[in-house]
């Protein structure tokens, strides 16, 4: 008996774990390709950046709505802030509700080829 309850205790902290891991997993993917989106804004306005925004978003599963990614600019200098909430099954059919915020920020880069002139 007492290695059925230390068995199914292990279970569900593998389960906890993989559940929230996944999360993090899928948080740290979109601030990487939020940051990549950021640096390479040269040109674009920040509705622009916004909507590429949306578009990792999407792509990446995550649960935001538009009015929580926050988009602007400083010459060339891009921030986006964006927040979300999941919910983490941390036990089988039990959600943890969970907030993500973000906050990256980077110097646009544009390249310039060979022979143009820089913007």
């Amino acid at each position: 008996m007492k290695t059925l309850i230390k068995l199914t205790i292990a279970g569900l902290v593998i389960h906890a774990t993989w559940r929230a891991g996944s999360a993090y997993w899928v948080y740290y993917k979109f601030r990487d390709n939020l940051q990549q989106v950021a640096l390479f804004s040269a040109g674009q306005s920040e509705q622009e950046v916004h909507n590429r925004a949306l578009e990792v978003a999407s792509e990446l599963k995550v649960p935001i709505e538009p009015e929580q990614i926050a988009v602007r600019r400083q010459d060339e200098h891009t921030f986006i802030d964006a927040s979300y909430k999941t919910g983490i099954e941390v036990l089988p059919r039990y959600h943890y509700p969970w907030e993500f915020k973000l906050n990256v920020d980077a110097w646009s880069i544009s390249i310039v080829k060979p022979g143009e002139a820089p913007h």
